[in-house]
């Protein structure tokens, strides 16, 4: 048998706070990487110019033996992917409209494929990562905000309007705390890393911290609440795992619906193991039905690389002629 030859592609992901451009083999390994701060206050239109000089460099770069076939990016927020256009973020300002795709193809000659980020990291993760091998995989990113994505026999599935996998966005509580999509009660609202600060400036104002090193911090955030609970302050791990038991209800509406044979939760959040995962898990089997009870719930393991990793493998599905490994 022929030896299994590999390709490349160029994977950029944009983030909220983050930016990450790298080449990536077909077989899910990264041989170059670039990160970026998210210029917010500057808008998209810095933003944009500093990746596609980083991707220009990238490409120019790449060995000559294995040159980069096509360009793969991942948006956090809503996209029309067959246009290659971001129809804008719930996160930072001035990305309604950016014709994604056409600017980079412009700028580095290549085939351009654009992809909700969470999307892409699902899709990173079903074929180099948790659901390695799974039929049908539930991805769940818990950061700032929540995302989410369905990955069905080593395809994105989208949906009719690029919708599907926004599990972030189920509506639990129609009277709870406002979600930046506008809306009240929504999981992105209960259980993100947003979510865990205002749960605790809620509490620092209602002199309900006591008891808690919460009490003498200022200007309350999601990671100083998950530092405090991996300490082991009993007010931090409370909040976190309200957040967790949030997740674990809507993972089971979710699981009712779709069956997943397995349902990966990364982000930063999720980092904080069973502090967050361990009550998710606890409300999930109390909450879903028999047959999608047992389905197992794990961490991702791409880390920081899945929204690089996962872009590149939107661009290396979609034009590799052979087939990615499942």
């Amino acid at each position: 048998m022929p030896k299994r030859t590999t390709c490349t592609c160029v994977g950029v992901d944009i983030g909220g706070s983050r930016l990450s451009v790298g080449l990536v083999t077909s077989d899910g390994k990264i041989l170059a990487l670039r990160r970026l701060k998210t210029p917010r206050e500057a808008g998209a239109e810095e933003c944009v110019r500093e990746l596609l000089e980083v991707a220009r460099a990238m490409v120019k770069e790449a060995p000559t033996e294995n040159p980069p076939v096509a360009v793969g990016i991942g948006f956090g927020g809503p996209v029309d992917p067959t246009t290659g256009t971001v129809r804008r973020s719930h996160h930072v300002e001035g990305w309604s409209d950016v014709p994604l795709a056409k600017l980079f193809s412009e700028a580095t000659g290549l085939e351009v494929h654009v992809e909700n980020d969470a999307n892409a990291a699902a899709l990173g993760e079903a074929l180099f990562g948790a659901g390695y091998g799974c039929e049908v995989l539930l991805y769940v990113n818990v950061g700032t905000g929540i995302g989410g994505g369905i990955v069905i026999r080593g395809r994105v599935y989208r949906g009719a309007h690029f919708n599907a996998g926004e599990i972030g966005h189920l509506v639990l509580l129609p009277d709870g705390p406002v979600c930046p999509c506008g809306k009240r009660g929504c999981l992105e609202a209960l259980a993100s890393g947003d979510a865990l600060g205002r749960r605790a400036r809620e509490l620092h104002d209602a002199a309900r911290l006591v008891r808690s090193a919460l009490a003498g911090a200022e200007n309350l955030t999601g990671r100083m609440v998950g530092e405090y609970a991996s300490r082991g302050d009993e007010v931090a791990r409370t909040i976190v795992a309200e957040a967790g038991g949030y997740l674990g209800w809507t993972l089971a509406l979710a699981a009712n619906l779709i069956d997943p044979d397995v349902i990966v939760v990364g982000g930063g959040v999720a980092d904080l193991g069973d502090l967050y995962l361990g009550p998710a898990r606890s409300r999930y089997r109390e909450l879903a039905m028999e047959y999608v009870s047992d389905v197992s719930i794990v961490p991702a393991t791409l880390g920081y690389d899945a929204g690089v990793i996962g872009a590149a493998a939107v661009a290396l599905t979609a034009s590799a002629s052979e087939e990615i490994p499942r």
